[in-house]
């Protein structure tokens, strides 16, 4: 597996599926995302530059949602999966699993959401496929760690996973997306991106 950290979650869909209904039945209205706490990091996490990767981070544009980057995304990442909310929690604990597929717990670009309520939000991770050691494992840890894509709806998550572009030649660059959302429309509008030159990752 290399120096890819490959966390075996058991019973993932069973855990990500309690949460959601969790949400639905009786989500506590009070409790909000994380406040974010912007540093100035840039699109990937540990730091580096990759042009490329930070192309592929989305901006949702709309000045009622703040964004944060890199290691400020993972910082929120990991602070949002443990509210006490399940339907807000959700979709980063799934996050959070996915950024266990980094090498050395760096090297993703990132990019986290939230509306200025705190009560919907999500985030989005890319891999190069220049930067990444070792696809196969990549590929591997993410299979166990995410979840097959899911719409969602008003109360509950959605979550997709992209690698782009689907043609070109063999040596060509690739990226390898995903992203998760506390509600239907955060995916929806991102998908929008992707769905006409991407093809499903990781299958």
């Amino acid at each position: 597996m290399g120096a890819i950290t490959h966390r075996i979650v058991a019973g993932l869909a069973v855990s990500v599926a309690v949460s959601v209904a969790a949400a639905t039945a009786g989500a506590d209205p009070t409790v909000t995302l994380p406040p974010m706490t912007p540093s100035g990091a840039g699109p990937i996490i540990g730091g580096g530059g990759a042009a490329g990767i930070a192309q592929q981070l989305t901006s949702l544009g709309n000045p009622g949602v703040q964004e944060v980057d890199g290691s400020d995304a993972a910082a929120f990442i990991t602070a949002a999966a443990s509210v006490a909310n399940p339907q807000l929690a959700a979709p980063f604990t799934l996050l959070r699993r996915a950024l266990a597929c980094q090498t050395n717990n760096a090297g993703f670009g990132a990019r986290a959401y939230r509306r200025s309520d705190g009560l919907w939000g999500g985030a989005m991770l890319v891999a190069a496929k220049s930067t990444t050691p070792n696809v196969d494992a990549l590929v591997s840890c993410a299979k166990t760690n995410w979840r097959r894509s899911t719409v969602g709806g008003e109360n509950a998550m959605c979550n997709n996973g992209w690698t782009t572009p689907t043609m070109g030649t063999r040596n060509s660059e690739a990226y390898y997306i995903l992203l998760a959302g506390t509600a239907a429309d955060f995916c929806a509008g991102l998908n929008t991106r992707y769905k006409d030159n991407a093809g499903g990752w990781p299958g």
